[in-house]
């Protein structure tokens, strides 16, 4: 694709900072540029990827008085970003610099970039397929360190390379079987149902592995649900607040404070948890209907957890209420943590409590423990499966029903033994294929749902 109009935004966020980045990519980018950059060297000339200093002035004044001193690369077609002619202007992170060159830009042609139109035309020049371009948003909305990480790995093609060598195998397949078709007499032509279904069947195994590993996948994108529960005062707000790092349930010692839920995010050891502070639970007899309210709501929480954080109060013995808890969570993923050491322990540890982390939510001792318990946890699953790649899993749910769209049409084949229904399904299979990494470009309407995620200026 050629772009027939030159773009500009900031690519960096917008407020005051030290820097920030003015994007220009289009056929008049150099052109546009050196109307307003002026070289400190006057005797310099663009080169691609080269970096100049130099002053910022408005062509239009004819004092032509400096704006900004800043440094502005220049790339050269093909070697950039968008894969068009590109410039970008590092100025100072002062709004009314940056938009006074944005005014400068498009007074001089170019006009303002649209959410995301840089990456596109990245994809549509080939500079980067359309599995690639999301993970550039990916890693711009990383949430944790293993969100970033997976983000990393599908824009440097680990995945893109995957799904081409699955389109080139079904191409070959194709050829073959559609080469039966028209030619059956052919001696040449060689087709063995027996063969093909053993292809097919690889590429259903290695599709199963990723399926497999989606929903691990996901939930890194999005965040483990955490929950902490516990009956009332047992310090589950106080624990909630600390591993936040900052005050956000209200704790006081009345019991029964914390009525409904609150749940928010937060990152531990490269993980983002979706954490979320319970009602305390109770006996439910003459309780009024608020707080029965908030224990069902907390029983709804533990049923979607894929975490609980049992606590127990150390410095009281162990009572029914906690018993009751117990038996609620103990067929799930559960860490049990005994809270209060600073005060005088009078918990004993039963059978229910072994391996259970003992901590002061108050003081902070030990959390560093429960840290790890959690990541331990919570990574657990990663191993769980024969062929399973902890930097090679689906994290977008795009990626996951065209796959299962493509094993429905892989199990076709299998189930069908003429040509013409094996020739349909592998047909199909391809175009999905095609959708996932965008080499059949896709309809405009679904690459604008795709891009209108992303911000001015990527």
């Amino acid at each position: 694709m050629i772009a027939r109009d030159t773009i500009v935004a900031c690519a960096t966020p917008t407020g005051y900072s030290g820097l920030a980045v003015i994007r220009l990519s289009g056929p008049d980018a150099v052109f546009i540029a050196t109307h307003f950059f002026l070289f400190a060297d006057a005797s310099k000339s663009v080169e691609s990827n080269h970096a100049y200093y130099g002053r910022i002035i408005d062509p239009r004044d004819p004092e032509k008085r400096v704006i900004d001193w800043s440094l502005a690369t220049f790339f050269i077609t093909p070697h950039s970003y968008t894969g068009e002619d590109a410039v970008e202007v590092s100025c100072h992170g002062n709004p009314l610099i940056v938009d006074r060159i944005i005014s400068i830009a498009v007074s001089q042609g170019a006009r303002p970039a649209e959410p995301g139109e840089f990456t596109r035309r990245a994809l549509l020049n080939g500079k980067l397929d359309l599995i690639q371009a999301e993970a550039v948003l990916d890693m711009v909305h990383a949430p944790c360190d293993d969100a970033r990480r997976l983000a990393i790995v599908q824009y440097e093609g680990v995945l893109s390379q995957r799904v081409r060598e699955w389109r080139s195998v079904v191409t070959d397949l194709l050829i073959m079987v559609e080469a039966h078709i028209d030619f059956p007499d052919e001696e040449d032509v060689v087709y063995e149902q027996k063969q093909v279904n053993f292809q097919v069947q690889k590429l259903l195994t290695e599709i199963d592995v990723l399926l497999t590993s989606a929903k691990t996948g996901v939930k890194i994108k999005e965040g483990y649900r955490v929950a902490i529960a516990g009956r009332v005062n047992v310090g589950k707000s106080t624990l909630f607040n600390k591993l936040l790092g900052y005050e956000r349930a209200i704790v006081h010692q009345t019991p029964g404070t914390t009525r409904d839920y609150i749940e928010e995010g937060v990152e531990i050891r490269g993980l983002f948890l979706r954490l979320t502070d319970t009602a305390g639970v109770m006996n439910v007899v003459d309780m009024p209907d608020v707080d029965k309210l908030g224990i069902d709501r907390t029983l709804q929480v533990l049923d979607q957890a894929d975490l609980v954080l049992m606590v127990f109060d150390g410095s009281e013995p162990l009572n029914e209420h906690d018993i009751q808890l117990y038996n609620l969570v103990k067929d799930r993923s559960k860490i049990m943590v005994i809270n209060k050491i600073d005060l005088n322990i009078k918990l004993r540890e039963g059978d229910i409590l072994t391996d259970s982390v003992k901590l002061s939510a108050k003081t902070g001792d030990n959390l560093d423990q429960l840290r790890d318990a959690i990541r331990k946890h919570l990574s657990a699953d990663r191993n769980a499966g024969p062929g399973l790649r902890k930097d090679l899993m689906l994290t977008r749910h795009r990626h996951i029903r065209a796959l299962k769209e493509v094993k429905k049409c892989l199990l076709g084949v299998i189930e069908n033994n003429t040509p013409d229904t094996v020739a349909f399904e592998l047909h199909s299979a391809l175009e999905i294929i095609g959708e996932l990494t965008g080499q059949r470009i896709m309809r405009k309407e679904i690459l604008d749902k795709i891009f209108e995620e992303f911000c001015i200026g990527k």
